[in-house]
């Protein structure tokens, strides 16, 4: 049930929906003596959540410096969060999206000898239409990227970040390396809520964050004033995570 409510809710938690929303009521409700008011927030809505400054000083204060590589440890494995890919059975090939850099930057860490084995956690996230899930096929394609079978660990039955965690110490438990020290590898908005659920459920880990929101560079005096369609669609993965974070505390999860 909670897994349901979760995914209703964040239909919600959009500032084009809001928009949307408000332009709607302004041309159906006439005789609303604030009429005007609906219009002008609705404006306001796309003024700042289009502004590119103003974006990346929050995703910025959200998410964190990204770490350096050289800093790390020796580990015993990279636990790598799915949400990246999705199978298309048509064509029979695995479709990266735009956190595909979780996937890279953990291969590179492996190559790197920061680890000695890859804990992959994903499955299916969709309620109605079954979908592969991502530990189906991400092994495989680990193997074709060089990695070694045996030491690829795979879950595929968690759907969300705390059953990611709780799954994933099932896993290292029945392999007896649940007291080890492992890398953590998910997107930079991600993170605060991954790194809580599984530091909750007793994993030791150190947090590697990819595929950041934040800008490389602020951007130039002339875009500060220059809205942006991309932003004010990408403003709905920090509110739907913010939401989360937040219930996930009411629930101690995190």
């Amino acid at each position: 049930m909670f897994f349901l409510l979760s995914k209703l809710l964040l239909f919600f938690l959009s500032p084009i929906w809001w928009v949307l929303m408000l332009l709607l009521a302004f041309m159906v409700f006439n005789n609303f003596k604030k009429r005007r008011l609906l219009l002008v927030l609705a404006i306001g809505i796309l003024i700042v959540f289009s502004n590119q400054l103003i974006y990346y000083q929050v995703s910025g204060w959200w998410e964190g410096e990204l770490e350096k590589s050289e800093s790390l440890q020796q580990y015993e494995g990279i636990i790598l969060l799915g949400g990246f890919s999705n199978y298309r059975s048509k064509s029979r090939r695995i479709q990266f999206t735009r956190s595909s850099d979780r996937l890279l930057q953990a291969v590179r860490l492996y190559k790197e000898g920061k680890a000695n084995r890859f804990i992959f956690t994903g499955g299916s996230s969709r309620i109605i239409i079954r979908e592969k899930s991502s530990g189906e096929f991400l092994k495989e394609y680990l193997v074709l990227l060089g990695i070694p079978e045996d030491s690829i660990l795979t879950e595929w039955q968690a759907r969300n970040t705390y059953e990611n965690a709780v799954e994933t110490w099932k896993l290292l438990k029945a392999e007896g390396i649940s007291d080890k020290k492992f890398l953590l590898v998910t997107s930079g908005f991600h993170m605060k809520r991954a790194l809580g659920c599984f530091k909750k459920v007793g994993i030791d880990v150190t947090p590697f964050k990819t595929d950041a929101l934040q800008g490389n560079v602020p951007p130039e005096i002339w875009e500060c004033f220059m809205p942006s369609a991309s932003v004010l669609a990408t403003w709905e993965l920090l509110f739907k995570e913010w939401v989360g974070y937040a219930v996930y505390s009411v629930k101690g999860y995190v």
